[in-house]
């Protein structure tokens, strides 16, 4: 089952109003009480990162329903570019980009570098990646022309390195206070030139 999808774009988003609407559609949906508010704490953390993201973009928003599991889905198209990332990072004290901070803030980090290509991805780390953790490559995959990341695959390579390096513990710290990593089954990032898809899984208990 399939819940209406929402269009939101970065000139038009009211947090009030679309978190209101989702509302509605997982209503629609009819699941437990506790499931129902796994879900709407989940979509409100996806919102939050929307409303977060740099740069014009346009997304659709929903629920699907199946069998035993229930998702938020996200499909955005974004105007993000080489320069204006390289604007949003130049204005932190760091050089750090200043968004990326707790585990949804790095994943609209990730969104972002991914709709760049490859060799200026390298270009932003290289002028500003000193003393991080690079995140975006635990538990992502590049290929030829898209991008993927996954929680799971994070997860794990996270808990290889934590022990020995104070940015993975920093990061680890942030994923185990994350709503999101803790009520969330999966969470799966696919970049394919202008275009992402973003997906929270979630498993049904049916209470």
């Amino acid at each position: 089952m399939e819940s209406e999808k929402m269009l939101i774009t970065s000139s038009n988003f009211v947090l009030y109003d679309a978190l209101g609407k989702l509302d509605n559609y997982l209503a629609e949906l009819k699941l437990a009480p506790k499931d129902a508010l796994h879900m709407r704490l989940l979509a409100e953390e996806t919102l939050g990162m929307l409303r977060a993201m740099a740069g014009e973009y346009k997304s659709l928003v929903w629920f699907e329903k199946e069998d035993t599991i229930c998702k938020i889905k996200v499909v955005a198209k974004t105007e993000m570019d080489f320069e204006k990332k390289k604007e949003i990072l130049s204005v932190s004290r760091s050089g750090e980009n200043a968004l990326a901070k707790g585990f949804m803030g790095k994943i609209a980090d990730i969104i972002e570098n991914g709709f760049l290509n490859y060799e200026n991805v390298m270009k932003l780390q290289q002028e500003y990646g000193g003393g991080y953790v690079d995140y975006a490559a635990m538990g992502g995959t590049t290929s030829a022309d898209c991008y993927s990341w996954r929680l799971e695959q994070y997860r794990d390579a996270l808990d290889e390195v934590r022990e020995d390096n104070d940015a993975a513990k920093t990061a680890w710290d942030e994923l185990e206070k994350s709503i999101v990593a803790s009520l969330a089954d999966d969470v799966i990032v696919g970049v394919k030139h202008d275009e992402v898809d973003f997906t929270i899984v979630s498993k049904l208990y049916n209470r």
